[in-house]
């Protein structure tokens, strides 16, 4: 993550900074993205790019970090349900959203596809998905609340690393395999019709 110096400058400047890395490494990849490069189309100088960055692998994490929150963004908020219907609307509408976000920010895209796991605070949002899920009685309780927690996250993983890496598939579809999934998973039945079920 970057350091504190990074932080403290303008907004507009960390935004300009990390808009230039996430465009060369959307581009590049992370490894063949030049540190020298991007910092020199930035307009810092090497000095000062180390007193923001470890290196580019601390650069990459920013951008990521940086990417992963507009994205959180677009998923929005998890808010509590009472009904197994509103449930599975939310998780249709949020993924959703979240498809037609990367879709329009194919760049961040790009930077998503090469993380190795989800973001800290989407991990919150399948808690609090979960123990919803638990408390309106839609998900089944056995074998326990973590072990739910943590195979839901599994299938969470496994379907953001599979839409990133086909962006063209349709949010809706993308939507339905899973609450197709998290049905199966939970041994709950979908309450609505776009669950692909």
């Amino acid at each position: 993550m970057p350091l504190p110096r990074f932080d403290r400058l303008p907004a507009d400047a960390r935004v300009s900074i990390l808009a230039v890395a996430r465009t060369h490494f959307a581009r590049d990849g992370k490894d063949a993205a030049s540190f020298n490069q991007i910092i020199a189309e930035a307009g810092i100088s090497k000095t000062s790019a180390y007193h923001y960055f470890d290196g580019k692998d601390d650069l990459f994490g920013a951008v990521v970090a940086d990417a992963g929150a507009r994205t959180l963004a677009a998923l929005g908020p998890w808010a509590d349900v009472a009904a197994e219907d509103e449930l599975w609307e939310q998780v249709t509408a949020g993924t959703t959203r979240l498809v037609a976000h990367l879709r329009e920010h194919p760049d961040d895209r790009a930077v998503l596809a090469e993380r190795s796991h989800l973001a800290h605070d989407s991990r919150s949002w399948i808690h609090k998905l979960v123990a919803n899920g638990l408390r309106i009685g839609l998900i089944d309780p056995f074998p326990g609340a973590e072990l739910i927690t943590v195979a839901t996250i599994g299938v969470f993983d496994a379907l953001d690393t599979w839409a990133l890496d086909h962006p063209g598939e349709p949010g809706d579809s993308v939507a339905g395999t899973l609450t197709l999934f998290l049905a199966r998973l939970w041994n709950a039945a979908p309450g609505n019709e776009n669950a692909g079920v």
